[in-house]
């Protein structure tokens, strides 16, 4: 397993870390010079909560050491793309999943992505899933699961022959703690993406699973 770690500092990373150290799950941190020069020699690659913007193009050298800066680059998006090409298992959370959406062409979108907080807003509640239990990625999970949103995503599928749908926010019975204004736009939207890319998979959440090392249900 690969975790990419950014100079840009990511809490999210942290808590990442934080799980597997836990857990005594092996992996290993990939800095932005093994995207850029193609050192992706791994079974999975797991993308933290980073928004696309700092993945690619990281620190500013105007207020950086340059050995800090520049991301992964453009040239190591196309290392990631080929990597996943060939077989390999990119693995994403939350704002993570920018970079995937925009730039592997999947026929997904984030809905709440353009909505303004008179819309929508939920800084950090308790939600439903549904999951769908007859997926391998399901496995040990209950059909109703709780899920942690603080002002994560929801995803719509376009063509589900190309993006299965493995988990979606519930319907009614969405709301298990704190508040959501505009549920409407969240009522079963996908959760949890599978999609082939090539000879790889791409798994995405559009939520935190491992939110702060605390969300032992996800």
């Amino acid at each position: 397993i690969g975790l990419y770690k950014p100079f840009t500092s990511s809490m999210d990373e942290g808590w990442t870390r934080l799980v597997f150290d836990n857990h005594q799950i092996k992996f290993i941190s990939l800095m932005d010079e093994d995207f850029r020069t193609n050192k992706l020699v791994y079974d999975s690659i797991i993308l933290p909560s980073i928004g696309e913007r700092f993945l690619v193009n990281g620190n500013s050298e105007e207020r950086y050491p340059k050995e800090f800066t520049g991301g992964v680059s453009e040239s190591g998006v196309e290392n990631l793309k080929k990597y996943v090409e060939n077989g390999g298992k990119l693995i994403c959370f939350d704002d993570g999943c920018e970079l995937v959406i925009n730039r592997f062409g999947l026929p997904i979108k984030n809905t709440l992505k353009d909505l303004t907080r008179k819309e929508f807003y939920s800084p950090g509640t308790i939600v439903t899933l549904d999951v769908d239990t007859a997926n391998p990625l399901s496995k040990g999970l209950n059909t109703k699961t709780a899920a942690y949103f603080i002002n994560s995503s929801a995803y719509e599928i376009s063509d589900k022959t190309k993006v299965k749908e493995v988990a979606k926010y519930g319907g009614e019975d969405i709301l298990l703690s704190g508040w959501i204004y505009g549920d409407q736009y969240l009522k079963g939207k996908t959760a949890i993406a599978e999609a082939t890319y090539g000879k790889g998979k791409i798994i995405m959440f559009a939520f935190r699973p491992q939110h702060r090392g605390q969300t032992y249900g996800t």
